[in-house]
C-alpha cells in the first residue's frame, strides 16, 4: 500500500495496543499507534477510528508530497515548521482559505470544496500533539494551540478561582437553592486554527464520477460474502438521497408494501421510526436487490428463505415482513451504518484515493437532481415545481436547505451567461479590428499617376489588336 493504514487488535493477541498503525512502507508507526492507545482512555471507541482516518491521510500526504519531502517537513519538527505543513494541507488537500490575524492565529475560511473532515482533522491533530507531548515524543509546544489564547484563558480561569475564594462555596445545582450558572455565549478557544463558523451547511458535491470511483474501489477489496449487499446499499445511497441509517434500516415490508419494485417506504430523521417517506431508485438496482436477496442474503438469513418464499408466507399471514431486515450482517443480524462504513465505505474510499464521508452521498444526490432540474426544465415555473417536489421527497422541514443548492446553480448560470456575453463582446471587438485593418490596407495602396506610368516600360502584346489600336493612337504604332 502507498498510504498509512491501521488495523484493530485481534482478540487473540495479548498486547495492549487497541490499534496498530502502519506507514506507507507497511512498517509500524509507533507515534500514531501510541496515540490510538492513549486516546482510548479519554474518547469513545467510535471516535478513535474517526480520528485515525484523517490522521492517516495527513501523514500519507506528509510522506508522499514532493514539496514536503524536499523540504524535509516532518511531524516532529518545530511548531513553525509543522504549521507550514498544516497550512499547505489545509489549502491544497482540504481546500480551505487561511487568513492570518493580528493576534497571531489563523482564520480558516470554508469554501465550496472544503472537505467534510476539516473539523475532525483539526481536532484529531490537536489531540495527537497533546498526547505526543505528554508521552515526551514531541519536545515543543503544541503547534495546534495558540499560545496567546491559551495564556488569556488560563488568566481568566485564575481570576475566576480568586473571585470564588472570596465567596462562600456554591451549593450543588440539584439542590435548587441557587440559580444555575449561565454558560458563556462564546467559549474562548485556544486553537491556533479557528474555523469560520460552527453552523452546518449542505455541501455541493457535483462530481458525476463519485459513485463509480467508490464502487470501483470497493471491487478491489478482498470481500468474501458481502459484495452484493454493499454494492446495493451504495447504489441506494446515491440514487435515493436517503441517509445511511435509513437505507440500513430498511425492512422487507418497506419494499414489499410497494410491490418490490423501484420504490420503498422509509423512516426519516425525527420520525421515530415511522415510515413517512417514499424513496425511489432505478430498475437496475431492483435487479441487484433481488439478486442479493436470493444469492447472498439467503446464506445469512436465520430461516434461509429466498424472496418469493417470504412473499408467499406473508400473503398467508405466516410472517410479518416488517420484522425482516432487508440487509443482513454475516451474523444474521440487521446491518448497521457503523458496519457498512467500517467494512465497505471507508476502505473503498481509501483504495480509490478519495476522502468522502458517507453522508456526502446524500449531498451528491441533491446536487445532481437540482442540476438536472436547471438543465432540463423548459421554464422557470417548471424549475420551481420540481424544487417543491424535491423538498417533499427529501422531507425537509424548511426551504433553507435547498436554497444553498439553488444559489450554487444560480451562480453557475450567471457565470455561464456572463461568459457567453464576454465571448460575444470579444468577437464583436475582434471583428471590428479586422475590418479596421482591412480598411487601413486599402488606404495604404499607392495610386499610379501619369508620371509614374511614363517612367515604367509598358509591356506590349502584339497579338492583341485592341492594344495595337490604342498604341497607334498614342503615336507608338
Amino acid at each position: 500500500m502507498t498510504q498509512y493504514w491501521f488495523a484493530r487488535r485481534p482478540k487473540s493477541v495479548e498486547h495492549h495496543y487497541p490499534y496498530l498503525v502502519f506507514n506507507t512502507q507497511d512498517r509500524l508507526h509507533f507515534p500514531l499507534t501510541q496515540f490510538a492507545k492513549e486516546a482510548c482512555t479519554r474518547l469513545d471507541p467510535k471516535t478513535i477510528q474517526t480520528y485515525l482516518y484523517p490522521l492517516c491521510s495527513y501523514f500519507t500526504w506528509l510522506d508522499t508530497n514532493v514539496w514536503q519531502v524536499r523540504q524535509e517537513q516532518m511531524w516532529d519538527t518545530s511548531p513553525e515548521v509543522v504549521r507550514r505543513s498544516v497550512d499547505d494541507y489545509l489549502v491544497q488537500k482540504l481546500q480551505c482559505q487561511l487568513i492570518l490575524q493580528q493576534q497571531g492565529w489563523k482564520y480558516v475560511a470554508l469554501t465550496a470544496g472544503t472537505k467534510s473532515t476539516l473539523r475532525i482533522f483539526l481536532a484529531a491533530l490537536k489531540l495527537f500533539y497533546q498526547v505526543m507531548r505528554e508521552q515526551k515524543l514531541y519536545l515543543f509546544a503544541n503547534p495546534l494551540v495558540d499560545s496567546m489564547s491559551a495564556t488569556i484563558a488560563a488568566a481568566i480561569s485564575h481570576v475566576e478561582r480568586e473571585d470564588g475564594e472570596q465567596k462562600p462555596p456554591r451549593m450543588p445545582a440539584k439542590s435548587g437553592v441557587e440559580a444555575p450558572q449561565k454558560k458563556p455565549e462564546r467559549r474562548l478557544t485556544d486553537s491556533y486554527y479557528k474555523l469560520e463558523h460552527d453552523e452546518w451547511h449542505p455541501q455541493i458535491i457535483d462530481d458525476p464520477k463519485l459513485p463509480g470511483d467508490l464502487l470501483a474501489g470497493g471491487r478491489q477489496l478482498s470481500l468474501k460474502h458481502t459484495r452484493q449487499r454493499d454494492e446495493v446499499v451504495t447504489w441506494l445511497l446515491f440514487e435515493t438521497g436517503a441517509r445511511v441509517s435509513e437505507v440500513c434500516g430498511l425492512m422487507l415490508g418497506d419494499w414489499a408494501v410497494l410491490g418490490t419494485k423501484a420504490k420503498a417506504k422509509a423512516f426519516s430523521k425525527g420520525s421515530s421510526g415511522r415510515r413517512i417517506k417514499t424513496i425511489s431508485f432505478a430498475e437496475d438496482t431492483v435487479i441487484l436487490l433481488q439478486r442479493y436477496f436470493d444469492q447472498e442474503r439467503v446464506r445469512f438469513d436465520p430461516h434461509g428463505y429466498p424472496l418469493n418464499l417470504y412473499l408467499e408466507l406473508a400473503a398467508r399471514k405466516q410472517v410479518d415482513l416488517s420484522t425482516i431486515p432487508l440487509f443482513l450482517s454475516q451474523q444474521g443480524t440487521q446491518l448497521t451504518p457503523k458496519q457498512y462504513r467500517e467494512h465497505y465505505w471507508n476502505p473503498a474510499c481509501a483504495v480509490a484515493g478519495i476522502e468522502v464521508d458517507v453522508h456526502q452521498a446524500r449531498h451528491w444526490h441533491v446536487t445532481r437532481e437540482v442540476r438536472d432540474s436547471y438543465e432540463t426544465a423548459k421554464n422557470a415555473k417548471e424549475v420551481e415545481q420540481r424544487m417543491r417536489d424535491l423538498i417533499d421527497y427529501m422531507k425537509w422541514k424548511s426551504k433553507e436547505t435547498l436554497g444553498v443548492y439553488e444559489h450554487y446553480f444560480e451562480q453557475q448560470h450567471n457565470a455561464d451567461t456572463r461568459d457567453d456575453f464576454q465571448k460575444r463582446l470579444h468577437a464583436e471587438v475582434q471583428q471590428y479590428l479586422e475590418e479596421w485593418q482591412q480598411e487601413k490596407r486599402k488606404k495604404t495602396i499607392p495610386h499610379k499617376s501619369k508620371d509614374v506610368l511614363d517612367g515604367v516600360p509598358v509591356q506590349q502584346f502584339d497579338d492583341e489588336p485592341d492594344l495595337k489600336f490604342l498604341y497607334s493612337l498614342a503615336g507608338q504604332g
